[in-house]
């Protein structure tokens, strides 16, 4: 799509969580997750100047919670920014702001149930390193909705 566009695909597993709703704490399993993304470049680094990324993604993923196993289908719709500067042509830190939403299905007590996040923004910061035709990634997001993410790329 030419050298400012990045799309891309996961497949991947949800860990075991915890999910508060109705006064009580249910259990979540782990559960398969799917997400493809896209990324524009607006600006180029140069010597001095960062780059800055505008990125989207659309997701779902799939647990169940007990007692009662209930599943669990969560979907995501993203759109961000990133600004980061590459070190060495091999480490790359960066900052992020993110904006999301999309539902929660579930159910209770037999009734369906829709929520949502409780955050729909993350402010953060990451580093991505490239190791031949590797690619390595640690995130984190430390407000709104706090994660920490960690990833392997391929380039072919």
């Amino acid at each position: 799509m030419g050298v400012r566009w990045t799309v891309g695909a996961s497949l991947g597993a949800n860990i075991a969580g915890s999910l508060g709703a109705y006064g009580r704490t249910f259990d979540v399993s782990a559960g398969p997750m799917a997400t493809v993304a896209a990324s524009f470049r607006v600006l180029d680094e140069h010597e001095v100047s960062p780059f800055v990324l505008l990125t989207g993604s659309l997701g779902a993923s799939l647990a169940w919670t007990s007692p009662g196993d209930e599943a669990l289908l969560a979907f995501d719709g993203r759109v961000g920014v990133a600004a980061g500067k590459t070190i060495a042509h091999a480490v790359t830190p960066y900052v992020l702001a993110r904006a999301f939403g999309l539902p929660v299905l579930w159910r209770y007590q037999g009734a369906s149930v829709v929520g949502s996040d409780a955050y729909h923004y993350q402010l953060g910061a990451g580093v991505s390193a490239r190791a031949g035709a590797f690619d390595l990634l640690v995130e984190g997001a430390v407000l709104g909705e706090r994660a920490i993410v960690a990833g392997i790329g391929f380039s072919f």
